[in-house]
C-alpha cells in the first residue's frame, strides 16, 4: 500500500477505535449493577441516609432521565426517616447539562463509526482488498496515547483531573460543584466511584482492543 492509503486506514481505525472507547464509557455508565456495588463498597446508605432500594431507585430515575425514557429526576425517596424529594434544583438543573453530554457523545460516537467506517472502506478499496495489521496497531496506539494520560491523571491525583474536567466539560456554569454537607447526589457519586468507573472503562477498552487485535492478526494468517 501507498503512503496516502496507509493514512487513510490509520485514520480509519483511530475513528473505530475512539468510537469503541465511548461505547465502553456509555455501556458502564449506565450498567446498574456497577452502581449496587459501589453503594455496598462505599457504604453510600449511611452517607445518604437512604437504604439499598432508595438509592437505585433514584439512580434509576437518573439513567432514565439521561437515556430520554423520562422528562426529570424528581424523585421522592425516605431520607434520614423522612420522604422527600432526594434531588435539589442544583443538582436537577446539572442533570440536564449531562443529559446534553450525552446525547452529544452518543450523536459522536455514531459519526466516530461512520467516518472510521468510511475511510477503511476507501482503504481497502485503494489497496484491492488487502490491509496490513500495522495500520490498526498505529491508528490503537494513537488512542492508547489518550488513555495513557487519562489513567496517569487519574492515578496521580483524580480529584484534580476530574475538576479540571469538569471546568472543561460545562464551562457555562457550576451547578456541577455540589457541597456533600447538603447534596445526596455528591454522596451517591463521590470521588472514588468516579475513580473506580474510570479504571473500569480503561480495563474494558483494554480488553476489547485485544479482542480485535487477535481478530484482525488470525484473520491476516
Amino acid at each position: 500500500m501507498n503512503r496516502r492509503t496507509d493514512i487513510l486506514s490509520v485514520l480509519g481505525w483511530f475513528l473505530l477505535l475512539s468510537a469503541l472507547l465511548v461505547s465502553c464509557i456509555l455501556s458502564l455508565c449506565f450498567y446498574q449493577p456497577f452502581y449496587s456495588y459501589e453503594y455496598r463498597k462505599n457504604e453510600t446508605a449511611a452517607e445518604t441516609g437512604m437504604n439499598a432500594q432508595g438509592m437505585m431507585e433514584s439512580t434509576e430515575t437518573i439513567l432514565d432521565y439521561l437515556q430520554g425514557r423520562r422528562d426529570d429526576v424528581i424523585v421522592e425517596e425516605n431520607v434520614y426517616g423522612s420522604v422527600r424529594e432526594v434531588f435539589s434544583e442544583k443538582e436537577r438543573l446539572h442533570m440536564i447539562d449531562v443529559r446534553d453530554l450525552y446525547r452529544k457523545s452518543l450523536c459522536g460516537m455514531y459519526v466516530l463509526y461512520g467516518l472510521g467506517i468510511i475511510f477503511l472502506m476507501i482503504g481497502l478499496y485503494r489497496s484491492h482488498g488487502h490491509y496490513s495489521i500495522r495500520n490498526m496497531e498505529y491508528g490503537a496506539l494513537l488512542v492508547l496515547g489518550i488513555v495513557l494520560v487519562v489513567l496517569v491523571l487519574s492515578l496521580t491525583d483524580f480529584d484534580t483531573f476530574w475538576y479540571q474536567l469538569h471546568t472543561i466539560i460545562f464551562p457555562d456554569n457550576m451547578y456541577w460543584l455540589l457541597d456533600p454537607n447538603v447534596s445526596i447526589m455528591i454522596n451517591l457519586f463521590p470521588g472514588t466511584f468516579f475513580f473506580d468507573l474510570v479504571i473500569r472503562i480503561i480495563l474494558l477498552y483494554l480488553v476489547f482492543l485485544g479482542i480485535i487485535h487477535w481478530l484482525i492478526k488470525e484473520s491476516a494468517c
